[in-house]
């Protein structure tokens, strides 16, 4: 992939430097390689903040470095003479090296994140387990070096014997995955309505119990999609490409449309076990170009078309409260939206604007109500 290609673009689109031509090539290399739009979007953010004087740069970079040490993540040797005898210089002329320091400090701004006091590991006899609350998300590596960030309210499982002959794993949840390539050794997701086969790809899948959909995108690589009640069934997905199927014999609920180029299987009465199999292209937001279905790993709860009612479940993962309705009129309603940095009272004010409706706040529950 042209990565220096990439962050040359988007360093000139930052400082405003970018020619029409310039910008159109990085939309295109942008969804000709989705998984650059998440770390764009860290260097983004962190570019648009207001930039500190030298000696506060160097000193937070510093504090960065030490808390990275004491993870037990250090930055390169060769790397830090060059950081350490930067001056002050130009804007124009910093473009390559402020490219590296913000994917430096964007990566060790995300580990910071990801490093979350709320994670669980429980070990049994024969199994090794990782759960997060809600309200709460966590990144982790499996023995083989395969990348794992595990959002609010999920659960990841596997033996403790993973990688000596198989890398299988339990998904309960949603996970991003960025799987190192082992030909020898396929790493499987076992969810309670697929399995995922790969060899080294970058991806998400979402299965939460109790919701209507099973759902995974995928970002980078291949991707292998049987179904349980159809083991003789399987779909190969491409960069950019997501699948939903139903995990019950329900509708598959999902604003999206299907590619005509690949296998689905419709409702059919006679055959109840047929999964309904929805594939699609990933969503993007239009201001930022926003990956909708890895959005959280950006911190972000972005929502389409929701109604009320699923959304009040991902909020209840997302801010670690409990949602009741106190009637049934308001859950239908259909919502768009994005929250990032908003408490859930803000959360609940916003979402007040386009739908009127009521709320109480004890603590953590809360009880919405249609407006009288």
């Amino acid at each position: 992939m042209p990565n220096n290609k990439i962050w040359d673009l988007i360093a000139k689109k930052l400082s405003g430097e970018a020619s029409p031509e310039e910008l159109t090539e990085l939309e295109n290399l942008l969804k000709a390689h989705p998984d650059m739009h998440y770390p764009m979007q860290t260097v983004a953010d962190l570019w648009h903040h207001t930039t500190p004087d030298t000696e506060d740069a160097h000193q937070a970079f510093a504090r960065h470095n030490n808390r990275m040490t004491d993870m037990g993540i250090g930055l390169p040797a060769d790397e830090q003479p060059l950081l350490a005898a930067a001056e002050p210089r130009p804007r124009k002329y910093l473009l390559p090296a402020l490219g590296l320091l913000l994917v430096l400090v964007a990566g060790y701004a995300c580990v910071q994140w990801w490093a979350a006091p709320a994670k669980s590991l429980a070990k049994a006899t024969d199994k090794s387990e990782i759960s997060t609350k809600h309200g709460s998300r966590t990144k982790l590596q499996l023995p083989d070096g395969t990348q794992v960030w595990l959002n609010a309210g999920s659960k990841l499982s596997y033996d403790k014997t993973y990688g000596n002959n198989l890398r299988e794993v339990s998904l309960s949840g949603e996970a991003f995955f960025d799987v190192v390539k082992n030909a020898a050794h396929p790493f499987v997701i076992h969810t309670s309505a697929i399995d995922i086969k790969v060899l080294g790809t970058a991806f998400n899948v979402k299965s939460f119990p109790g919701e209507k959909n099973t759902e995974t995108s995928l970002l980078r690589g291949s991707i292998e999609v049987s179904f349980h009640n159809r083991p003789a069934e399987k779909i190969i997905l491409k960069p950019n490409e997501k699948l939903i199927t139903a995990n019950e014999d329900t509708l598959v609920q999902a604003n999206t449309h299907p590619i005509a180029d690949k296998k689905t299987t419709p409702h059919n009465n006679a055959d109840p076990a047929a999964p309904l199999v929805l594939v699609s292209h990933l969503s993007y937001t239009p201001v930022d170009s926003t990956i909708i279905e890895t959005s959280w790993m950006e911190n972000k709860l972005i929502f389409r078309s929701e109604t009320f009612e699923d959304l009040a479940i991902r909020m209840e993962r997302w801010y670690g409260v409990t949602i009741r309705f106190a009637d049934d009129a308001i859950k239908p309603k259909k919502l768009n939206g994005t929250f990032e940095n908003e408490t859930i009272q803000q959360a609940l004010k916003a979402l007040q604007l386009v739908t009127p409706f009521e709320y109480s706040i004890n603590k953590n529950d809360i009880v919405i109500a249609s407006k009288k």
